[in-house]
């Protein structure tokens, strides 16, 4: 029962994720040059939830909240070939909001969990 409280925490946290980079991609991106019009909103998302799916399975390692961060990092400009300005803008971002995603759902397994 608890592994499953644990999977649809971090479920939940893991679409916030992916929602948070999204719009972040849409505020931050020319509209001219929108990785929307340019790859299509599928794609996108798809890239999106890659991202956010692989820094939180690192985010398990020991030390993986340092390899998320650059594993992150990396993924975004390759990915959607943003300029390192544009990347640290999205990475700032991410960055904050993420952190409190991970935060919020740490904090609410704590609560249900409890003994």
């Amino acid at each position: 029962m608890e592994i499953l409280i644990y999977v649809v925490a971090y479920g939940i946290g893991l679409a916030l994720n992916i929602a948070i980079l999204a719009a972040s991609l849409f505020l931050v991106e020319d509209r001219n040059a929108s990785s929307f019009k340019e790859l299509g909103v599928g794609p996108t998302l798809a890239r999106c939830a890659g991202v956010a799916l692989a820094t939180l399975l690192l985010s398990f390692l020991p030390f993986g909240f340092l390899l998320s961060l650059v594993a992150w990092f990396i993924g975004i400009m390759f990915l959607f070939q943003k300029t390192f300005v544009q990347t640290l803008i999205l990475f700032l971002i991410n960055a904050i909001f993420g952190c409190g995603v991970l935060g919020a759902v740490g904090y609410v397994l704590s609560k249900v969990l409890r003994p």
